[in-house]
């Protein structure tokens, strides 16, 4: 748990300045996208939201649980996932399941289906997205908290959003036209060590060497390791 801990919220990795400047303005880009568009539509956005006096202690509340929730679906989930499905795979595979666990609350709070529906389509492309952030960071967890935070606090101050099936609807269809630009047109996806992203180092055993040792046979009176049988 500390060595999860240290790596959700440790700076170390790869990340340069413009890796960070994604973290903190690609959402906010795509409300400003969403809220362009219903306006040029004849529908800009209206109803209750919080304050913008209110961000500084959004900031505050919204960073904790972003970092209580990627600690596990990026610091705990992230690398398992995308040895067996890839980046790509990994990405829609923690998207759907983080929109999945939020349905209950969307039903409680008695969002209409095109919103859930449109919510939904945002979690998961917003995810993709965000698992290439951690890619091209090199595997700083802290980017998926800044931007998880990011989410949190833009959908609390946007006019209506949590009112009208239309801003989830409209952002959910920016984010995924997005995360297929990025993920079909952009950079392959780095690899990323779990231990490397935490600063520690790697212990290497070259397979040649591992294939030699293996083939020979022990000295006498010695046999194989129990890590090499």
């Amino acid at each position: 748990m500390r060595r999860l801990l240290r790596r959700t919220v440790s700076v170390r990795g790869a990340a340069r300045p413009g890796c960070w400047a994604l973290s903190v303005l690609l959402i906010p880009a795509l409300f400003l996208v969403t809220y362009g568009l219903l306006s040029a539509a004849g529908a800009p956005p209206t109803g209750p939201h919080s304050p913008l006096t209110s961000v500084p202690l959004l900031l505050v509340l919204y960073v904790v649980a972003a970092a209580a929730e990627e600690a596990g679906w990026t610091g705990y989930l992230l690398e398992p996932l995308r040895e067996r499905w890839g980046t790509l795979g990994a990405g829609l595979g923690i998207g759907l399941v983080w929109a999945a666990w939020h349905l209950v609350a969307y039903a409680q709070a008695g969002r209409s289906a095109a919103w859930t529906a449109g919510q939904v389509l945002g979690s998961v492309a917003l995810r993709v997205l965000m698992v290439r952030l951690y890619d091209s960071s090199g595997g700083v967890v802290l980017t998926a908290v800044v931007a998880h935070t990011a989410i949190n606090v833009v959908e609390s101050v946007f006019p209506g959003y949590t009112e009208h099936a239309a801003p989830a609807l409209v952002l959910g269809a920016a984010a995924s036209l997005t995360a297929a630009l990025v993920t079909f047109l952009g950079p392959g996806p780095r690899a990323v060590h779990p231990l490397r992203a935490r600063g520690e180092p790697i212990p290497a055993r070259p397979a040649a060497a591992t294939a030699v040792r293996r083939a020979s046979p022990p000295p006498a009176g010695r046999t194989w390791p129990p890590d090499d049988r």
